[in-house]
């Protein structure tokens, strides 16, 4: 035992030997995406090696976390996902995985407490009320789009529904970037954003923000409501980010990661970053992720009940 646990130790001290693949289950392009290529730069320097990030888009992510959850548990294969990967657990019939028990939590990068809600700027919806209304009418066909079932994009309509007798209707795409062409090109009608990711097309006029989901307005579009100003009691916390491992990978490992990863996220540079596209940076330890994912699979359970999504 004692010569297993020196050999941990200088496992952990050679990590890693060659080029890690960071899983990101996005196409290039998505917010997701976009943290996940800011955050490898500075750990390419602290490591020095290539981290190289392979986005694996498709089934809400549920193809790129079970490539990870089947990778050598040598650490060579991490996955960067959102809260995404935990809504499948209660949005799939049967996942070939299991959220909690097939993975190692390495930790929670970031929390982005609000999504804009952006309609095309040809709905004529100039506020939330505006959208809500008119998605009521007997002709009306607004359709709002996600990147995939379960996602928390998806949770947000149905909830918006649920709480504000709305009927938009649900349209499933393959990640996010897919979703705002859709958007843009009026495919789809309503979709729910990270700001960091939109401001160009909102600058532009292509895309126009009616509302913002979080608890308090957004310091970066301080006249914008929240979805709560318009909908009583109404607060939707968007997303959080999220560094997973296969479950086998040693903890030394682990806590190496995490420990490059929290020096990272906290670094001047990144964490400006991070906050100007809507996230605040946490970098929590490995125990506490896996103690905040446990709890979020029972508030989620609540979610899904009050917004009637059956697993599929």
């Amino acid at each position: 035992m004692l010569t297993l646990a020196a050999t941990n130790v200088a496992y952990g001290q050679t990590y890693p030997t060659r080029p890690v693949r960071v899983v990101v289950p996005q196409p290039a392009g998505g917010n997701m995406d976009a943290n996940a290529r800011a955050l490898v730069i500075f750990l390419e320097q602290a490591f020095g090696q290539n981290f190289v990030v392979d986005n694996r888009s498709g089934a809400n992510g549920i193809i790129a976390a079970e490539m990870v959850a089947r990778a050598a548990p040598d650490g060579h294969t991490i996955l960067y996902t959102s809260n995404s990967f935990i809504n499948n657990q209660l949005a799939q019939k049967k996942l070939p995985y299991h959220v909690i028990n097939d993975f190692s939590p390495v930790t929670q990068v970031a929390t982005m407490p609000g999504y804009l809600v952006l309609v095309n700027a040809q709905v004529p919806a100039k506020s939330l009320n505006d959208l809500i209304e008119l998605s009521k009418a007997p002709s009306s066909n607004i359709k709002f789009g996600s990147g995939g079932i379960g996602n928390s994009q998806h949770l947000l309509g149905e909830f918006m529904n649920a709480r504000s007798g709305s009927k938009l209707f649900h349209v499933p795409y393959k990640g996010f970037a897919p979703m705002i062409t859709g958007l843009m090109s009026n495919e789809i009608q309503v979709a729910f954003a990270a700001p960091t990711v939109v401001m160009q097309q909102i600058k532009s006029g292509r895309l126009r923000a009616l509302a913002y989901s979080a608890g308090k307005r957004w310091a970066g579009m301080p006249d914008l409501p929240t979805m709560g100003e318009v909908i009583p009691g109404f607060v939707y916390e968007a997303a959080w980010h999220g560094v997973f491992a296969p479950a086998a990978v040693p903890k030394t490992l682990v806590s190496r990661l995490h420990a490059e990863i929290a020096k990272a996220v906290h670094l001047p540079k990144m964490r400006d970053y991070l906050e100007s596209g809507g996230y605040f940076p946490l970098a929590s330890a490995p125990d506490d992720f896996r103690k905040f994912l446990a709890n979020d699979l029972k508030t989620l359970a609540e979610l899904f009940r009050l917004a009637n999504i059956k697993p599929e």
